[in-house]
């Protein structure tokens, strides 16, 4: 039987609720019936905090890298295919934010007008908004009434998830 190793980033600032979501997310779409080489295998085994004070998500992976290449014997359990997941806090990686347009009268000149308002007060230091947002609204054709909305960003200089690594049965 082979192994895999794999690197997966989860928004969230709580590692339980991250790793949780990692696990459940890799198991909806690889399956949870074993050997699938992902974090779907790991539920059991759990995870390690190698750093929690957050970084930036291209140092996590590099960090994450430089263990699963057997370069830090310190983590030699995370190489072990039965063994706990690596975790390292990051800061500034994707997260979105579910966010509530706010009434005002004539509504919003646009979709962007509207994402603008609704995240006001909401971003984080460096955090900004990146792709579509996406969610349910109301207009008059053509400005934006009120509604919800799912805003995608990142650059927040806070912790804003997790890098999980390791070594799953494949």
């Amino acid at each position: 039987m082979g192994a895999s190793k794999f690197l997966i980033y989860q928004d969230g600032a709580d590692a339980d609720k991250a790793f949780c979501t990692a696990v459940a997310d890799a198991q909806l779409w690889r399956g949870s019936g074993g050997n699938t080489g992902t974090i779907a295998e790991k539920a059991a085994a759990g995870f390690l905090v190698v750093s929690a004070d957050p970084v930036a998500q291209e140092q996590a992976e590099k960090m994450g890298a430089a263990i699963l290449d057997g370069r830090d014997e310190q983590w030699a359990e995370i190489l072990e295919k039965d063994g706990p997941v690596g975790a390292i806090a990051v800061k500034g990686g994707p997260r979105e934010h579910h966010v509530r347009i706010p009434d005002v009268p004539g509504g919003h000149a646009d979709l962007d007008a509207a994402v603008a308002a609704a995240t006001a007060g909401v971003l984080a230091v460096g955090e900004r908004v990146v792709g579509e947002a996406f969610g349910s609204y109301r207009t008059d054709g053509v400005r934006v009434l009120g509604g919800t909305l799912i805003v995608p960003t990142e650059g927040a200089q806070v912790h804003t998830g997790w890098e999980f690594f390791g070594v799953s049965r494949r």
